[in-house]
């Protein structure tokens, strides 16, 4: 709670006697479940959901390319941990996040990490639009004619939604549900920058204004309350103390009440020392004095205007937040992981090497506790292993014991190819992965993925000429479709829990 300057109202209120009224500040939760809310916050899990990535033919993907429809790519990982940042930064506990890209409406790792809340953000499929329109400007010249000037601008715009729900875990109740627009407007001079080109400059806005909005709702939105100072009737004494009080005089004033309570311990001095504990965040003593005020009160009829449910549900939300957060379980990145070497159908042969060491190197950024690949293929190869498709002669709990493994990352890289035939470009890759658990003996985790990327460009000739000084520079760097394997890993590592840095 901050205190804002105070506000000293004087309030007659019809056949009572009179109060004064204290403006304080809250930062509480915009919604109407504030208590359940914190509590949520307290140890939270976060879910991203981006639209899945559907399967085209390859006349549709030509088509869509030559048309210039662009399938404008989510970067969710980005999004998931710039909030985990922020919302860590001011107060709330982030255990983990995950990017889904499937229908799957259940999450299975919950268990795992035993929080008190999941944030699910789920994200539409970006909107980008490049469109010419006319300004109009007038202004009077120097004979006080009206002139109008005309001047014609693109306008840039990218739309997309976010639908956000809190779930309190483990009772699965939905706390707050809420659709969240999201826009990035730019007006340029020309259009001479791709529509692709600039949503990947501008994509950032969105998440950062998702954002600032995800912590204005949960964790800084303003509430002022106004609390009761009371003053006896024809108390000159009371009356002071209120006075003080309201000029920011609470040291004097709380020794009047305090003196006060000895001699009668009239209602009034217990509910103005309740304020005074409220204004100094001891919340604690702020509710035992309220509560003391509302007992001894009883019918009196003063005391019935007041708003106790308001206070007490006040003070239960900033005593919640105070309270030590339940820490959930923190054994998810602790096992020791081995990216075993992958199986593969197709002809690369760089490829599908270099999809594993992008991999992990993300699970590794992850978080995770990983045995280095050098290791995993040196110990694979003592035992007669040397490649990905050999792995299914041997037992898993074998495996796991020759490197010391609690589990196990298979991959199998179905497609990695480029095809190009006249104006038309397809990379493509495409893949299944797995995680075995020694603990438990079972598969914790399934993934296919696939990254698709299809060019036309309008000039043939420049376009084959840039395709191929493309091609022959990555086959140099034995580093075919870099861009393309870049996503796929990504897509594929965080589509597992991440662990957010603090």
């Amino acid at each position: 709670m901050k205190k804002n300057s105070f506000l000293f109202l004087l309030l007659f209120l019809a056949g009572c006697g009179t109060f004064s009224s204290v403006r304080i500040s809250y930062n509480l939760p915009d919604n109407s479940n504030p208590v359940e809310t914190k509590k949520a916050l307290g140890s939270l899990y976060l879910l991203f959901r981006v639209p899945p990535t559907g399967e085209e033919s390859s006349l549709g993907l030509l088509a869509g390319a030559m048309l210039k429809q662009d399938s404008y790519d989510i970067n969710a990982a980005l999004f998931a941990r710039k909030l985990a940042s922020v919302f860590s930064e001011r107060g709330a506990t982030v255990l983990t996040y995950r990017v889904s890209r499937d229908n799957n409406k259940n999450e299975p790792y919950l268990p795992f990490f035993e929080p008190s809340g999941m944030l699910e953000v789920k994200l539409s499929q970006p909107q980008v639009s490049v469109n010419k329109e006319e300004r109009r400007k007038d202004h009077y010249d120097k004979a006080g004619q009206k002139q109008t000037v005309k001047s014609v601008v693109w306008v840039y715009k990218a739309e997309m939604d976010a639908g956000v729900k809190l779930i309190s875990y483990p009772e699965q109740k939905t706390l707050d549900k809420w659709t969240l627009p999201l826009e990035r407007v730019e007006e340029r001079v020309d259009n001479g920058k791709d529509a692709a080109e600039w949503y990947e400059e501008n994509s950032g806005w969105l998440s950062s204004q998702a954002v600032d909005k995800l912590v204005e709702r949960y964790l800084n939105r303003q509430i002022l309350r106004y609390r009761p100072l009371a003053r006896k009737k024809n108390d000159k004494e009371s009356s002071e103390a209120v006075s003080l009080g309201g000029w920011d005089r609470w040291p004097e004033a709380e020794g009047i009440w305090a003196r006060r309570l000895k001699e009668s311990g009239d209602w009034r001095d217990y509910l103005n020392l309740g304020v005074a504990s409220e204004v100094k965040k001891d919340f604690a003593v702020a509710k035992d004095y309220y509560s003391k005020a509302r007992e001894k009160a009883g019918g009196d009829k003063d005391a019935k205007k007041i708003l106790w449910n308001q206070i007490f549900t006040d003070l239960e939300v900033m005593l919640s937040m105070a309270a030590p957060s339940a820490p959930g379980r923190g054994d998810w990145f602790s096992p020791k992981m081995a990216v075993l070497p992958f199986s593969d159908e197709t002809t690369s042969i760089d490829g599908p090497i270099m999809v594993r060491g992008l991999i992990y190197n993300a699970l590794k950024e992850s978080g995770y506790n990983m045995l280095s690949l050098e290791e995993t293929d040196s110990i694979l190869q003592s035992h007669g292993y040397t490649q990905g498709g050999q792995l299914g002669a041997a037992k898993n709990r074998d495996l796991c014991k020759w490197l010391g493994a609690d589990r196990l990352f298979f991959g199998d890289i179905t497609n990695f190819n480029e095809v190009m035939a006249g104006i038309y470009n397809k990379r493509e890759i495409k893949g299944q992965f797995s995680l075995w658990d020694r603990k438990t003996g079972k598969q914790l985790w399934a993934y296919s993925g696939s990254v698709v990327k299809v060019s036309a460009p309008k000039n043939f000739l420049k376009g084959m000429l840039t395709q191929l000084a493309n091609k022959m520079l990555e086959s140099i760097k034995k580093k075919p479709l870099a861009y393309e394997a870049s996503i796929f890993s990504s897509q594929t590592a965080e589509n597992l829990p991440a662990k957010v840095n603090r």
